[in-house]
């Protein structure tokens, strides 16, 4: 796929500069705050194309196992999506948080429409007591986030949980790391840290994108998906 994103993989703890710190928590309060003040109306025009890109994409390359996530804060809402996909036979997972000794680490799980799900610590939905999906066994991850830019930098909520579970694999073409955000979320360039994993391409109202050291390249649809 055109515009690979690369970073290898950082085995350093996860220590911020002050500065940095302070710039990443400035960008995500504004930019939570930008996305909190969408109009209703426009957020569900906006959720329609996003979804409608996202099954015309999926009709094109067929993925077998998708890894997405249910809409919190603001977040463009990929349920009627994520449902037409399982309901067409693709494997669905989404993350779920657990406890580890000292820590707290994110799963991918299982799930179908129409299942239950749970509220976990934060108020986000997630499957309870559902088969673990293995990262290497996913085609294509749907990833939140807060802000990103055409290079593939992503800035999240600052738990890394993201970053954790990808990072060992942030060399590799699969899975595909696709953000999912609105257009206005878009920075000139997100502020980075080493341990921070690049995406693929992002997902936009405006379309599908791939990313890269230049910038982004729109996805191009065949007619008769359009």
């Amino acid at each position: 796929m055109e515009g690979f994103c690369y970073l290898p993989h950082y085995p350093c703890p996860m220590h911020i500069e002050p500065s940095q710190k302070m710039l990443k928590t400035r960008l995500r309060r504004e930019l939570r705050q930008k996305r909190s003040a969408v109009d209703p109306e426009q957020r569900r025009a906006w959720d329609h194309l996003i979804n409608r890109h996202l099954q015309q994409y999926a009709r094109q390359t067929a993925p077998r196992v998708v890894a997405g996530f249910m809409a919190f804060d603001g977040e463009p809402d990929l349920l009627p999506a994520l449902t037409s996909l399982g309901r067409n036979g693709v494997k669905l997972a989404l993350p779920v948080l657990q406890d580890a000794p000292g820590k707290t680490v994110m799963t991918l799980r299982t799930w179908s429409p129409g299942m239950k799900l749970d509220a976990n610590r934060y108020g986000i939905a997630e499957p309870a007591a559902t088969e673990e999906v293995r990262v290497t066994d996913i085609d294509l991850v749907l990833v939140p986030l807060v802000g990103w830019d055409r290079t593939g930098g992503r800035l999240g909520m600052g738990a890394s949980f993201y970053d954790r579970l990808f990072q060992p694999f942030a060399g590799l073409e699969k899975p595909l790391r696709i953000g999912v955000a609105y257009e206005l979320q878009r920075l000139p360039a997100v502020p980075r840290d080493p341990w921070d994993i690049h995406l693929h391409g992002m997902l936009t109202e405006n379309g599908w994108f791939t990313c890269g050291p230049a910038g982004a390249t729109m996805v191009s649809l065949t007619p008769e998906q359009q």
